[in-house]
């Protein structure tokens, strides 16, 4: 069963593993969680005033009313991003700068929500929508932010997130407030509205509209939530399309990129939820510029459509066609195919008419398919999630994603597994299964799937990222390999492996048949650890769902070692009489249990916790101890435990704790992912587990499904699961 990858992802560059926090209180469009991330509404951190030098203060803090400085007129300067050369980032910028506010750099200062309806202006022609994304960067501008905002632009409900309706007549203070996508989360990032200028002109990026202050203070809240002007700058087009949009962004270079790769994935993204932006690579500091072919280098095209043409230059008579708008109306392409060129005169009237009719708004244009892959650099994809696609009508002509959203991380000792490469410990790794059902008719599927791993990272100064992965393995029609057993994985075929990247986010495109998958997210090194988020897109109804394991315990497991006529063996009954000097004893308390122990292994010395929770689990009525006849089932249950622990780890003191879940199944017991994570974290020492650990941990899980079933009948009305009982009991 075969796959066709159609890309990987150039990875973002680094940013700093820093947590953002946010006051804000501006409720976003609602979602269920599948989009783009975890949740649209901004949640504010505290509701106490903050001093201006507070050391507690947000770093994002929204403007609300006793924190920051108010000037006598009434408006906000904010204290965590103030008008000095920090917040431009380096002094050679500061020379002659002046902060002004729109009010001082002209009479009446214009912001995006004034005059729209629903981010829409009502009487906005397409010139003036040219106009106002006909962007100049600034001398501290950021040009990857300006393709971004431009090629959004052509989605306005999208960008409406980021840039919510705002005023400088009503309720101005000076202040203003913008939304970025960090780590599935919408962070709210407030400015005051003083902005560099130098000789009366602005430093920074803006548009044609000399009134419209929209482009400079969305710059100014992003260069806020990088730190400064400057650490934009090593920035790209695909992190500033992520933090504005929340998708999931795939780039790579047209230059090396087959061109039968990249038609293949035109073909496939061009009718689906996902914008295409091209680029130009821009001579390094030599800003936008205009070719001879009449592209405009470092400017945004965004990919519209594709079409086909009757041509005599090709075997099958036809010819690909592709539809590129520059958002701004200017940059048209002026090569083969260009308005009035002789390939466009020698079309058929009908053709020609249908396609003008199709590109029909300034900046629209029609190249063909070589063409396009020679003029373009960069092509970056930005997969937008289905609750996205409802609210944006511009999206609806495209075929919507279905989405499914995991947060996990990587621990120590756990599930830090590493790259297939680590065949011991690489099947401990988070696992996901994938179901692609076939037709109804029972014919094949094709589907098309995005998988996108994106490690937590943050924006504020540089930070280290971990090089990040993933797999995808063909589960065979009989089922794959128990989650617990060693070496799960080295069976499997592995369809694709990524390369492991330290970017923020790894994501992949494919094309697959009905069947059974296995993804699995894992890091270059094991024992690395790291928060993620997990996003898998598809196209057809898929089922998903972590490969997980009930909590649940094989009953008399230890029979295997106390045959029924042994069950009362005098040898075993005198150890026990003997420890307390008596004859018939009535009851097996912890010291008794382990000195039977003791006398039946020939001197192993069980861990005393392990034997007080055995007994305890047999002791419902708290009497301080288990019954007499319950004292050779403890015995045969721990010798088992022993045994399966030396099966597993014959040659070594400890076993690693990545063996745990194989460990505990050697046992009889079954422990979900979160009750596993739980047990590392409370008996693993170093990425191993000891015998005496190992022990504890099966008598505190004995221990709590026998409390459970005692709760059980009693909790009726307020039930409570069989995981948080084990939980509670773990760390009891």
């Amino acid at each position: 069963m075969g796959m066709r990858k159609f890309m990987r992802t150039r990875g973002a560059q680094p940013h700093a593993l820093t947590h953002l926090h946010h006051n804000g209180q501006t409720a976003l469009p609602k979602t269920n969680g599948h989009a783009n991330g975890i949740s649209n509404n901004i949640v504010p951190v505290n509701g106490r005033r903050e001093e201006p030098h507070s050391t507690l203060s947000s770093r994002y803090w929204s403007g609300s009313e006793g924190s920051g400085r108010v000037l006598g007129e009434g408006l906000w300067e904010d204290p965590e991003f103030p008008a000095t050369s920090t917040s431009l980032g380096d002094k050679k910028f500061s020379s002659n700068v002046v902060w002004m506010r729109p009010h001082e750099l002209c009479t009446r200062p214009a912001f995006r929500g004034e005059g729209f309806n629903d981010g829409v202006t009502e009487d906005e022609n397409d010139d003036d929508f040219a106009a106002r994304w006909s962007i100049e960067v600034g001398a501290v501008g950021d040009s990857s932010l300006c393709c971004a905002v431009a090629a959004l632009a052509l989605t306005p409900r999208l960008l409406d997130r980021v840039i919510p309706p705002q005023t400088f007549k009503v309720h101005y203070n000076g202040s203003f407030k913008f939304n970025f996508w960090v780590f599935g989360a919408w962070r709210e990032v407030a400015v005051d509205d003083r902005l560099p200028t130098r000789a009366g002109r602005l430093i920074t990026s803006h548009n044609a509209l000399p009134d419209d202050f929209t482009l400079p203070l969305l710059e100014k809240a992003y260069a806020k939530l990088y730190g400064s002007y400057v650490a934009l700058r090593v920035g790209s087009v695909s992190r500033a399309l992520q933090d504005l949009s929340g998708g999931i962004v795939q780039s790579f270079s047209l230059v090396q990129q087959p061109k039968g790769l990249t038609a293949q994935v035109l073909n496939s993204a061009v009718p689906r939820s996902t914008l295409l932006v091209a680029t130009v690579a821009q001579e390094k500091e030599s800003g936008w510029r205009r070719l001879r072919n009449g592209l405009i280098s470092g400017q945004a095209y965004c990919v519209t459509g594709l079409a086909r043409v009757r041509s005599a230059n090709t075997a099958d008579g036809e010819g690909a066609l592709v539809r590129v708008r520059a958002v701004s109306g200017l940059g048209e392409w002026a090569g083969p195919w260009a308005r009035g060129s002789a390939e466009w005169r020698a079309l058929a009237e009908a053709d020609r008419d249908l396609l003008a009719r199709r590109a029909d708004r300034p900046g629209d244009f029609w190249m063909s398919f070589p063409d396009f892959a020679r003029a373009f650099t960069t092509l970056v994809l930005v997969h937008v999630g289905p609750d996205d696609w409802l609210v944006e009508p511009a999206l609806h002509g495209k075929r919507p994603w279905r989405a499914v959203l995991a947060r996990r991380r990587w621990r120590r000792g756990y599930n830090a597994g590493g790259p297939p490469s680590c065949i011991e410990t690489t099947s401990t790794n988070p696992q996901f299964h994938v179901q692609i059902p076939r037709t109804e008719t029972g014919g094949a599927r094709k589907c098309h799937v995005v998988v996108s791993v994106t490690q937590q990272y943050g924006t504020n100064k540089a930070g280290k990222l971990r090089a990040i992965g993933f797999a995808v393995y063909e589960i065979p029609a009989g089922g794959g390999p128990r989650r617990g057993a060693l070496r799960a994985l080295a069976g499997l075929r592995a369809l694709d492996v990524t390369h492991e990247s330290r970017a923020r986010e790894v994501a992949t495109f494919f094309t697959l048949p009905a069947g059974q998958y296995l993804v699995v997210p894992h890091t270059r090194r094991p024992h690395t650890e790291a928060a993620f988020l997990l996003r898998i897109f598809t196209d057809e109804q898929t089922d998903v769902w972590e490969v997980n394991d009930d909590n649940l315990i094989i009953p008399n497991i230890g029979a295997e070692f106390l045959d029924d006529d042994q069950s009362t063996s005098p040898e075993l009954q005198m150890a026990i009489t003997n420890l307390f000097g008596k004859k018939d004893i009535e009851e097996v308390d912890a010291r008794a249990l382990r000195g039977a122990v003791r006398r039946a292994s020939g001197g192993w010395r069980a861990a005393r916790a392990a034997c007080g929770a055995l007994v305890a689990a047999r002791d419902a009525g708290a009497r301080g101890g288990a019954r007499a006849r319950d004292g050779p089932p403890l015995v045969a249950r721990l010798l088992a435990w022993r045994a399966a622990y030396t099966g597993l780890a014959p040659s070594c003191s400890a076993a690693s704790s990545y063996r745990l879940r194989a460990l505990l199944w050697a046992a009889g017991v079954a422990a979900s992912n979160k009750v596993l994570e739980c047990l590392v974290m409370r008996f693993a020492k170093k990425n191993t587990i000891s015998l005496d650990a190992y022990l504890i941990a099966l008598a505190k899980l004995h221990l709590a499904h026998e409390r459970f079933r005692c709760l059980e009948a009693k909790l009726k009305s307020n039930p409570i699961s069989l995981e948080e009982m084990i939980l509670m009991t773990i760390y009891s």
